[in-house]
């Protein structure tokens, strides 16, 4: 009796290897892509939520407090997180003009958001102590930006003799000069 043979493995690009490892790692992208957009929406939400809550209590002191506008504020911060994530993502897949503005103004409202969140609680800084205030945020400003640069500088210099996407060898002399 002739036994059977064993069964062949099934070829390379078979619909049926691949889908199994493309869902899972789509699913797992899925769920990166929940877990980012909720996460940070409900971070926006809840920055949002918190400035409906300050109030000027007794003695001059800020307090919080329950507010009506908590809730819509947090649903507007995670819409807004979502929304965002989902244009940044959509510019990183199709890179055109389009996405590329849309990206850029995107950002520019979630800055304009995030600036607008800070300065609203300095109405509560009382008149005598506000230039004491606003002198020592322009101080941790121009702190916070210039150890930026030097990040950003340290991140040059060590990714300086890297070579570019999809070259194994360093860039030569000459092409660093292109940059």
């Amino acid at each position: 009796m002739n036994p059977s043979p064993p069964p062949s493995p099934p070829p390379e690009g078979d619909p049926e290897d691949i889908s199994a490892s493309e869902s899972s790692k789509l699913s797992s992208d899925n769920l990166f892509r929940f877990l980012v957009r909720t996460g940070s929406g409900l971070a926006l939400g809840g920055m949002l939520a918190s400035l409906a809550a300050i109030e000027l209590g007794e003695a001059g002191k800020l307090e919080f407090r329950w507010h009506w506008a908590i809730l819509p504020l947090t649903a507007v911060g995670l819409a807004l997180g979502h929304w965002f994530w989902g244009v940044l993502w959509r510019a990183e897949a199709t890179d055109t003009p389009t996405n590329r503005i849309k990206l850029r103004n995107a950002s520019i409202l979630l800055g304009l958001v995030a600036l607008s969140s800070f300065w609203y609680p300095l109405r509560f800084v009382q008149e005598e102590r506000r230039n004491e205030v606003l002198s020592g945020l322009g101080l941790a400003a121009l702190v916070l930006s210039a150890f930026g640069w030097l990040i950003w500088k340290a991140i040059q210099f060590v990714t300086e003799n890297e070579p570019l996407d999809g070259e194994v060898d360093p860039p030569s002399e000459k092409d660093r000069d292109k940059k």
